[in-house]
């Protein structure tokens, strides 16, 4: 018995339980892992040591229940020695290893509790004195310090500083290599804290040192590239059930099998007609990089900002604590940027800016992008009205149970859209079931078709499109996973550089296909499916310098003027298919290009356009010709509509407008309320003549810093409260 009482005791204390714990024991897989490594010095658990903490919680838990019977027990106890294939050989008188064999498993008639007992010291002396280290180990337990936290601050002659705990050997006890008190650096902050002086730069930064450095800077970067991924998950979510797929270096083909009808009615003639044909979807995966630099006059700088007192680091040139950091942040960044350019990416060949860092939208083709290069060609859309609040019910609704292929409506799908048209949806359903209350309020999925889920993706908001298809179609690619996060860190003369390169990509697995290549394909071919509305309308591609007849081949909407080294007339568009729509966009203020009105493209003003930064024009290509569609002038701001007051008018109705002009009046005229007025908008009133001019007092509907006379030019705005018009300014 004193034996298994030591082993108990120091198990119960490892457990963090009490030596009287008197419970049974259900250890969490995490908790027997603990215990196995426990029991077998710190190191990993090896042979029967696997077991150990399955065969203490077993034999503690049958104690705790033999206690209330001891004639069970003595048989529990019994047959724990026979279930772990112990040799049942009496205990030795003294204790020790020599105890003679017996044959055979004693008894509960044979033996008393107390003895068999004994008999189980004996037979696990190899356990036990495997675990003699227990007691060594909690002692040791209990002297290592807490988990290391930042102190309080605490002052050091008239200064105060930031000190924190640490092991004998690691920063925050990390047990990170980074964070080894062998590195120069952070034995100068431990050295410093005992002494109670500000720490300062006294590394010797030579080779063997920058090395060490731009090592464990490399660690730090890839411990932390999970956590830092985690913090990506706000607001651009990637579906779960898209997989990822790895070690793909450039091309990533799926092939898929469309089959031709086969049966037919009897003849004696042999007619085969067996028509099958693979169509193979090549997917693309991109190369992406990441290019950043810090001199050490930025990284300084902090020396004399409040940025300080979080990385307070001496007068060293490098700031490394302040670099991580925003390395961390910048590595957000990435993440989010990846999860917005995996649906709106456009590619746009390095070639045309090989100089000029690009915009990230730029780097790869998305989701988006794809399905609007197969669409109309591998597969055919669905022609529905614009999704708005007031239809989408309707629309979805009439999609999924009416023109979807049957043999497709009743198989598991997934209808991927934006977070407003999941929202336009359900608020259509609540609407249509009016003041029926015999229905559960389903969000998941489409009214009476539990098998079509939504997928809601936040991509995709103001888009207005949605897509139908199987859940195992669409997935991710990437070369080896986690190298997005693996920068490398070099310093330079009074200079930090970091850079990575990723592959990244989306890929589909199929769209649609007819057996016969020649002939388009039709809803019953399809296993992608979706609206028609235009994609992509505000991702542009850059064009190169000077281009007077840009390419419509990588996209239909263009930033123009930024390559430039010169103003440039734009005077036709190569590449452009019937139908088209295109967006131009011009990004530079110096280069700027004119668009010609000529025979190629039609100009609504019958007059070159030439364009400002900011500036849009949308054209459509039609019968040989690019048509003007609309435009936008960024210098113009769009003038809020005036409503002129009738003659003596004391109200105003706002659902005619918020900006409302005053004219000559017959007689004195007191203007008293505006009718239908919204809480929280704001309302002008002009005065549009001397004659006889329109007041407003500070009384009734209006709250004003005094009386108000609409003097021809005058001008009074208010907000609406809900109960009373407030005076914003007047002029």
């Amino acid at each position: 018995m004193k034996n298994w009482n030591v082993i108990k005791a120091n198990v119960l204390a490892f457990l963090g339980l009490a030596a009287q714990h008197d419970k049974p024991l259900e250890l969490s897989a995490e908790e027997k892992d603990k215990l196995n490594k426990f029991a077998s010095g710190g190191k990993e658990p090896t042979g029967d040591m696997t077991k150990f903490a399955d065969i203490f919680a077993e034999k503690f838990n049958k104690e705790i229940d033999a206690l209330a019977d001891n004639s069970e027990a003595q048989q529990i106890y019994a047959d724990f020695l026979a279930e772990n294939g112990i040799d049942a050989a009496p205990a030795a008188a003294d204790d020790t290893d020599d105890a003679p064999d017996a044959p055979e498993v004693p008894t509960a008639d044979a033996k008393s509790v107390a003895e068999a007992m004994k008999t189980l010291v004996a037979e696990n002396k190899k356990m036990a004195q495997t675990n003699a280290e227990l007691a060594a180990n909690v002692e040791k337990l209990k002297k290592d310090p807490e988990p290391d936290v930042p102190e309080a601050i605490i002052t050091v002659g008239s200064k105060k500083m930031n000190t924190v705990k640490h092991s004998a050997t690691h920063l925050f006890a990390s047990g990170e290599s980074y964070d080894s008190l062998d590195l120069p650096w952070n034995k100068n902050l431990v050295d410093a804290q005992k002494n109670g002086v500000i720490p300062t730069a006294t590394t010797v930064w030579d080779k063997i040192n920058i090395d060490k450095l731009n090592s464990e800077l490399g660690a730090y970067a890839r411990r932390n590239s999970n956590e830092i991924m985690d913090l990506l998950m706000d607001g651009y979510d990637i579906p779960e059930h898209w997989s990822v797929v790895s070690n793909v270096q450039d091309e990533y083909v799926f092939a898929s099998i469309v089959s031709g009808q086969i049966t037919q009615a009897f003849k004696k003639a042999y007619l085969p007609k067996n028509d099958q044909r693979f169509v193979p979807v090549k997917n693309k995966i991109y190369d992406k990089q990441i290019d950043g630099q810090w001199q050490s006059s930025e990284l300084k700088s902090i020396e004399k900002s409040w940025l300080n007192m979080f990385f307070n680091e001496g007068s060293t040139p490098y700031k490394d604590s302040f670099a991580r950091y925003l390395i961390g942040k910048l590595l957000n960044q990435a993440r989010k940027e990846d999860k917005i350019s995996i649906f709106k990416g456009v590619y746009s060949s390095p070639d045309v800016q090989p100089e000029k860092a690009g915009d990230f939208l730029n780097a790869m083709s998305g989701f988006l992008k794809l399905v609007s290069n197969h669409r109309g060609t591998d597969y055919q859309p669905f022609d529905t009205a614009t999704l708005t609040s007031a239809n989408t019910y309707d629309v979805i609704n009439d999609v999924c149970k009416n023109k979807l292929p049957i043999d497709v409506r009743n198989t598991p799908l997934k209808l991927g859209l934006g977070s407003d048209a999941l929202r336009w949806y359900i608020d259509g359903r609540e609407l249509a079931k009016g003041t029926n209350t015999d229905y559960g309020r389903v969000t998941s999925h489409v009214d009476d078709m539990p098998n079509i889920e939504f997928v809601k993706h936040p991509q995709l908001e103001g888009t207005g499109f949605f897509y139908i298809t199987t859940e195992d179609n669409i997935g991710l690619m990437v070369d080896r996973p986690g190298e997005e996060s693996l920068i490398t860190i070099e310093k330079d003369v009074r200079a930090i550089n970091f850079f990575a390169d990723y592959k990244l990509g989306v890929y589909f697995k199929a769209f649609g296909a007819n057996v016969d290549p020649n002939v388009a394909v039709t809803y019953e071919d399809q296993i992608f499916f979706s609206n028609n509305v235009e994609l992509l309308t505000d991702v542009y591609v850059p064009v190169a310098a000077n281009d007077a007849t840009p390419s419509l081949s990588e996209h239909n909407a263009l930033k123009i003027g930024g390559n430039n080294t010169s103003a440039t007339d734009v005077t036709n568009f190569d590449d452009a298919t019937a139908g088209q729509y295109v967006y131009i966009y011009c990004d530079d203020a110096t280069n700027a290009p004119t668009i010609k009105h000529n025979a190629n493209i039609i100009l609504a003003s019958g007059a070159d356009f030439t364009m400002a930064k900011g500036d849009k024009l949308t054209l459509v290509y039609t019968n040989s010709k690019f048509v003007e569609y609309s435009r936008t002038v960024a210098s113009e701001v769009a003038l809020e509509t005036k409503v002129t007051l009738a003659a003596d008018a004391t109200t105003a109705d706002a659902a005619d407008g918020t900006w409302f002009v005053t004219q000559a009046n017959t007689g004195a005229t007191a203007f008293t309320n505006i009718a239908n007025a919204v809480v929280g908008e704001i309302y002008t009133l002009e005065g549009g003549s001397d004659t006889d001019s329109t007041t407003v007092a500070s009384s009734g509907n209006f709250l004003l810093s005094a009386s108000f006379t609409a003097s021809d030019g005058a001008i009074l705005k208010v907000k609406y409260n809900g109960s009373k018009f407030v005076e914003v300014s007047r002029a």
